[in-house]
């Protein structure tokens, strides 16, 4: 991503000469802003549809084994459970994403758009923090909750009679959710807040 003062100077690089016009103003300083704002709008709401899609997988992969496999208590009541843990996140990142989909810029002042960034900023950080302490109880749970599922419906005698391979699985599973995890949270939280926090900078040393 160039850097402000980089886009300033291949404005007015580009800009034929035109007397005592000033090359770079107001409005083009905004343009500027408003264009790095959606690029970035882009991003975050890229790992909402994606995350919002495994939720929907989800929970078709429970509905789906609680109604077959209903009969079994045990199986019903960990499909129960997993819908239990999975909907209060569901439910919140469809409240915050909504918050910040239907958040209007009103003008195209710098103050207005100081204050959108700053608000959306503040949204997409306070989401990222719930997340990540979510994520240390959400992901642990369905992945054991998905393991002893899987060896009790598909391996006679279930996780008792395998404990050593439903052990090696939960912690194949853990690892590769982490790496999954840590590359999401750096494409979709960490450089977009980085980004907000550099198009405020921006605004505060233009002031």
């Amino acid at each position: 991503m160039p850097t402000l003062d980089e886009l300033k100077q291949k404005w007015n690089a580009e800009q034929p000469a035109f007397g005592s016009a000033d090359p770079y103003n107001a409005a083009t300083f905004n343009h500027i802003i408003r264009t790095r704002m959606k690029k970035q709008n882009n991003s975050i709401f890229r790992y909402f549809w994606a995350t919002f899609t495994l939720h929907i997988i989800v929970y078709a992969l429970l509905s789906h084994v609680a109604i077959r496999y209903g009969a079994d208590t045990d199986v019903l009541l960990l499909s129960l459970f997993g819908f239990g843990v999975t909907v209060p996140f569901t439910a919140i990142m469809l409240r915050r994403y909504k918050q910040m989909a239907v958040a209007k810029l009103n003008g195209t002042s710098g103050a207005s758009i100081y204050t959108y960034v700053s608000e959306q900023r503040s949204r997409l950080a306070g989401f990222y923090t719930f997340k990540k302490r979510y994520d240390l109880g959400l992901i642990p749970l369905l992945s054991a909750i998905g393991v002893i599922l899987v060896f009790n419906l598909y391996f006679p005698g279930g996780v008792l009679a395998f404990p050593t391979g439903a052990i090696v699985t939960y912690l194949l599973t853990l690892l590769s959710c982490f790496l999954v995890i840590r590359n999401e949270n750096k494409k979709y939280f960490l450089r977009p807040l980085q980004e907000l926090q550099a198009i405020l900078d921006d605004y505060r040393s233009a002031g």
